[in-house]
């Protein structure tokens, strides 16, 4: 519709003199406005997908065990509705390329390795160790992940923990997040 629309605008121009140009500039003038169009409809069809969560309390190591997925209880951004409050999974809403970002930190004489896991299989750790001394450390993962729509990507306790605890309060926090990149 669109196409048979411009093909007579761009036909009255021409036969009232006021704009000249032959059947090729016309034909790449109607195909680039679909193209344009189509465009748009992708852009405006397509899903925003972004979340950012994290812990609002500090979690005491003698709470955790090995293989544990962290739950992050705080959700300030869930676009699309992929990470789940209660397992503390990221379920992929469609297919497409992903970026996640997890960070953790652990507080006087405390470390805990943490994974981010897809489907159940290790794809990145990261170890926030402040086990010989007093005072925080910080580990952070940034991961780039193909899903397909169902995947689960989520962020666990890895093999090692120890001390008292990791923290998350209003000078550091725990946090898992990521979108949809393309």
């Amino acid at each position: 519709m669109l196409r048979s629309f411009v093909l007579v605008i761009l036909c009255l121009c021409v036969a009232s003199g006021e704009e000249s140009c032959d059947r090729s500039e016309m034909e790449n003038t109607i195909c680039s406005l679909c193209s344009q169009r189509r465009g748009g409809q992708l852009l405006e069809s397509g899903h925003q997908i972004a979340f950012f969560a994290y812990m609002s309390q500090s979690v005491q190591i003698n709470a955790i065990s090995k293989y544990m997925t962290f739950v992050y209880d705080r959700v300030e951004t869930n676009v699309g509705n992929g990470y789940d409050v209660q397992s503390g999974n990221f379920t992929a809403p469609e297919n497409g390329v992903y970026v996640f970002h997890t960070s953790t930190t652990s507080f006087d004489k405390s470390y805990c390795t943490v994974e981010v896991v897809k489907n159940g299989q290790i794809k990145d750790i990261t170890f926030a160790d402040s086990w010989n001394h007093d005072d925080r450390a910080v580990a952070s993962s940034m991961i780039i992940l193909s899903l397909t729509k169902g995947d689960i990507v989520l962020v666990r306790v890895g093999a090692k923990q120890g001390g008292n605890y990791l923290e998350s309060n209003q000078y550091t926090r725990m946090s898992f997040s990521g979108f949809k990149l393309a």
